[in-house]
């Protein structure tokens, strides 16, 4: 580190320390979340560590810490297990209690621990010490979870085509270096034959106190909790001769390197080009001049994806998407590069590189100008004001992720008072030639790596990809064209309406429940507003209203489909997307108008001094929506591009299976085509959209949070009173007849896929005539949890036979009221017959037995401490008014009391009443 460099200060709420044996411990109180706490163990140990005969085992041993230790000896979900303990004190596996593994670092944690019930601090220490030191890596053990980690491997590989391709990349983007090899999935053949002492020599050498933090960050003493740590951790030992930790470099290219790969289970054509750079230095990056340097980067990527934005706008689309960053090198930290992504259009790619490297080029020579920058600093300025008004509500995982960020890889860690006042500086002193000397330097067409991923077959023809030679030559030409300076962007006008709509009134104004003031406004629009300070200066906005789609035969399917995106990207009044994303400059909102399966309207967000110019912009989308042929065009061209070779996944292949399974073969639940998309029909778009918006009576406007009272009412009557409505029509807005119905009776559909990783894919759909009220969507969610914990143990833990099982439940109130639950997994095809069983099989135990006390309980607590949490967010409050308006049910309403008051009958009850009419729809894919 330069003797001049400045260190930041390290968040002054933060206390830091090292014992003698060399482990850091970090302790930060928040009472964001009353009477809870997170507690970390961070590792500076991941897979580049590994030896040859020990690939994958950095990530085995993160699972082995689930499966025995000296104080929670049982394997995953036994008596005296981890999981166990954790789950009877609502410390849900997954959601609250889960790990990761990295190149770089292992991290694992304890999330939303209920520290105000006696023991829980002291036993989630105890599980860390454990963790850090005393696993018992159990012959049996190891081998049982050897089952678990193949099924990971192969949910991995069967999802994504491009999991495969960048494991066949690494050695060549890599080459002269470690990173050649270092995923942390690992080589299966060493996970299924690795001998016990490998995996407890690679534990024994590198999880040691030098290499790890504690992390402790919640509603804690930070005094009692320091003294914990260091009477607990200082008797873990720092081994005699311990090797050093390495971390390795990534040599440079004089010569492009290029990988191109085809993949018969590749839909699209990605392509990706790296500017390597030294990444800074470990021990200065937690300077002064690092995060300047970070700084300007971060406004230069955002000024160049504004630019290439454009290309995704054009009448004839010469890229399917692009996107640009600074940061990591793929996977190294040790490592940066530019990177530019692009989708290219398959039957022309050059076209593409072409497009975008002239912008990139045009960026590098000619700068960007004073407007562009100016636009990025105040962008920037809201976003961490934004953070700034919510210090006090920052959640312990945020706090805990970037305390996890400068042990590991000593990044930054201030608080936000001084990261604003230091990014405020740089706003004021950083320049334009700042800016455009940054991206000079991060753009210089040196130490070159291009990937390109790709499918083998387009539009059902063999498809021939780009050559190494053919992309080397693309790119160095359209780097060394000739190009002029055209890019004369001005600020633009701020002002969304030029004239006001006439101001509607407000007729009526009540308290109603859950702590809303509900308005009937002039024009049958009624409002429901909440003000909290719970999220400070954020709004969250729902207008809705029953009826969408479901109005419209499935003559129009396709149209439907597509109107969404049609509208959204093509602006509102007479101004594009692109330009009303310019016209927002320093503002921090969301806009979007939809109209879905049941119902039609607009959702958002916003800061509360930005609530006026949400509304305008709802205003102008609802009332004046502009109609673009070239965007639509352009959105057409583009996914006609992408759907031709759509069923090259067998994923999509699967879902287009099960829709038609679950729904029924109709028109409105065939998959769009790219011939389908010829029956979009532009102009029938806004017929709809106009026919759903025209008359807004019937409308209910949520909005929740720091509402400015000194100006709400005004607002309401000038953008939302003034909306077109007949205040006495739509009074029972209900959805149409062309509705979804899930099937009755017993379907079952197996058929077989060749894939590169073989895979069965199984979903499974009960569904029942149940009514829809708040205790049995209770006892349907209580269900769902059950039987996730019974899947895991029975069919993961004791099989070794998938990586998990998803049980997902759902209600509905139209046409009639009902419910599903949806069990879904993944496994090896040699083993669905022993698995599939398990299923039926433990879900009609609960229906004939229930469950036990214990599975009962441990959902209880979790729910218990859900709750606490939920009541402290906007979003919890907005979905308890959007349901009670919707179908008429209040959730919170003594929410808690119904938890407490479930018993393990009512389960089964419940249990028997969703299979007891034997509807079950069953597709396999294998």
């Amino acid at each position: 580190m330069a003797m001049s460099a400045q260190t930041l200060p390290l968040d002054s709420c933060i206390r830091k320390g090292k014992l003698a044996n060399g482990l850091t411990y970090y302790i930060r109180h928040n009472d964001q979340t009353p009477g809870q706490a997170d507690f970390y163990i961070a590792q500076r140990v991941g897979s580049i560590l590994e030896q040859p005969e020990q690939r994958g085992l950095a990530h085995f041993l993160e699972h082995m810490a689930f499966n025995g230790t000296r104080n929670f000896p049982d394997g995953n979900g036994g008596k005296h297990s981890v999981r166990n303990w954790c789950e009877r004190n609502g410390i849900k596996f997954g959601a609250d209690l889960n790990a990761y593994t990295s190149i770089d670092q292992t991290v694992y944690n304890i999330s939303n621990a209920p520290v105000s019930k006696a023991g829980v601090t002291d036993t989630c220490l105890t599980i860390l010490h454990d963790w850090a030191g005393s696993l018992l890596l159990k012959d049996n053990e190891i081998d049982q979870e050897r089952g678990v980690i193949r099924e990971e491997w192969r949910t991995r590989r069967s999802r994504m085509a491009a999991q495969r391709m960048m494991e066949n990349a690494m050695p060549v983007i890599y080459a002269g270096s470690k990173y050649a090899d270092c995923l942390p999935i690992g080589h299966i053949e060493v996970v299924d034959t690795f001998h016990y002492d490998t995996l407890r020599d690679y534990y024994q050498k590198w999880y040691r106190p030098d290499l790890q933090g504690i992390i402790v960050v919640g509603d804690i003493d930070v005094d009692q909790i320091e003294a914990k740590i260091r009477k607990l951790f200082s008797d873990n030992p720092m081994p005699i001769g311990a090797p050093q930790r390495t971390y390795y470099t990534v040599p440079d290219n004089k010569e492009m390197i290029v990988y191109t790969q085809a993949d018969n289970e590749q839909p699209t054509l990605n392509f990706s080009l790296y500017m390597k750079h030294d990444a800074e230095q470990r021990q200065s990056r937690a300077t002064r001049e690092a995060f300047l340097s970070s700084y300007k980067s971060r406004l230069a990527m955002f000024i160049l994806r504004q630019r290439l934005a454009k290309l995704s706008h054009e009448a004839q689309p010469r890229v399917m998407s692009a996107n640009c960053r600074v940061g990591n090198f793929y996977v190294t930290t040790e490592k940066d590069a530019f990177a530019l992504n692009l989708g290219l259009m398959p039957n022309n790619p050059q076209v593409g590189i072409d497009a975008a490297i002239e912008i990139v080029e045009k960026a590098r020579r000619y700068g960007f100008t004073a407007a562009e920058l100016e636009h990025a600093k105040v962008q920037h300025t809201v976003n961490i004001e934004h953070r700034l008004d919510n210090k006090n509500k920052t959640r312990n995982a945020e706090y805990a992720k970037n305390i996890v960020s400068n042990f590991c890889n000593n990044e930054p860690c201030m608080n936000i008072e001084y990261e604003a006042a230091l990014e405020a500086e740089f706003s004021a002193t950083v320049t334009l030639d700042d800016i455009n000397k940054t991206m000079a330097e991060i753009v210089d067409n040196q130490n070159q790596v291009c990937i390109v991923f790709g499918p083998t077959k387009y539009d059902g023809k063999p498809y021939t990809m780009p050559t190494s030679d053919q992309l080397k030559t693309w790119i160095e030409s359209a780097q060394q064209r000739e190009y002029t300076n055209d890019n004369t962007a001005q600020q633009v006008d701020p002002v969304f309406m030029k004239k006001l709509p006439k101001k509607g009134k407000i007729l009526s104004k009540q308290a109603t429940d859950n702590g809303y003031t509900e308005y009937v406004l002039s024009n049958g629009i009624k409002v429901s507003a909440r003000h909290s300070d719970i999220e400070p200066n954020r709004l969250t906005i729902n207008m809705f209203r029953l009826g969408g789609r479901s109005l419209y035969p499935d003559t129009d399917a396709p149209t439907l489909q597509f109107l969404n995106s049609v509208v959204k990207e093509s602006g509102a009044a007479d101004f594009d997307f692109l330009t009303l994303e310019k016209k927002r400059r320093g503002k921090a909102l969301r806009v979007v108008p939809y109209i879905d399966a049941e119902e039609e309207g607009v959702k958002g967000v916003c800061v509360a001094s930005d609530l006026k110019t949400w509304l305008q912009i709802m205003y102008l989308y609802l009332t004046n929506p502009r109609k673009d042929k070239a965007i639509f065009q352009n959105m057409i061209a583009k996914q006609q591009s992408m759907l031709r070779n759509r069923n090259a996944s067998p994923n999509v292949t699967y879902n287009d299976s099960l829709r038609v399974a679950v729904y029924g073969k109709r028109k409105r639940t065939q998959p769009l085509t790219a011939e389908r998309m010829n029956e979009v029909n532009f102009d029938r778009i806004y017929q709809i959209y106009n026919e759903r918006f025209s008359n807004l009576a019937g409308m209910h406007l949520i909005v929740t949070g720091d509402i400015r009272q000194d100006d709400f009412d005004d607002l309401l009557c000038q953008y939302v009173a003034s909306l077109p409505g007949k205040r006495n029509s739509n009074n029972d807005c209900k959805p149409g007849q062309y509705t979804l119905n899930i099937q009755k009776g017993q379907v079952t559909k197996v058929f077989h896929k060749q894939m590169i990783t073989p895979s069965a894919q199984t979903n499974i759909v009960y569904s029942a005539p149940i009514a829809y009220t708040a205790d049995t969507d209770l006892k349907l969610d209580v269900l769902s949890q059950i039987m996730r914990g019974v899947y895991t143990e029975k069919v993961r833990e004791e099989r070794g036979g998938t990586y998990g099982v998803s049980v997902e439940g759902q209600f509905w109130k139209y046409p009639t009221d009902g419910c599903s639950m949806t069990v879904s997994f993944r496994c090896d095809p040699d083993k669905y017959d022993e698995l599939l069983p398990l299923i039926d099989l433990n879900l009609q135990r609960i229906a004939t037995e229930g469950p036990t006390i214990e599975q009962l309980q441990k959902v209880k607590e979790f729910e218990r401490k859900n709750y606490q949490r939920a009541v402290l967010t906007n979003g919890w409050w907005e979905y308890v008014r959007y349901h009670q308006l919707r179908e008429g049910i209040d959730f919170n309403r003594n929410y808690l009391q119904k938890v407490d008051s479930l018993t393990t009958d009512d389960i089964r009850q419940f249990c028997r009443q969703l299979t007891a009419p034997g509807n079950r729809i069953q597709v396999t894919m294998k």
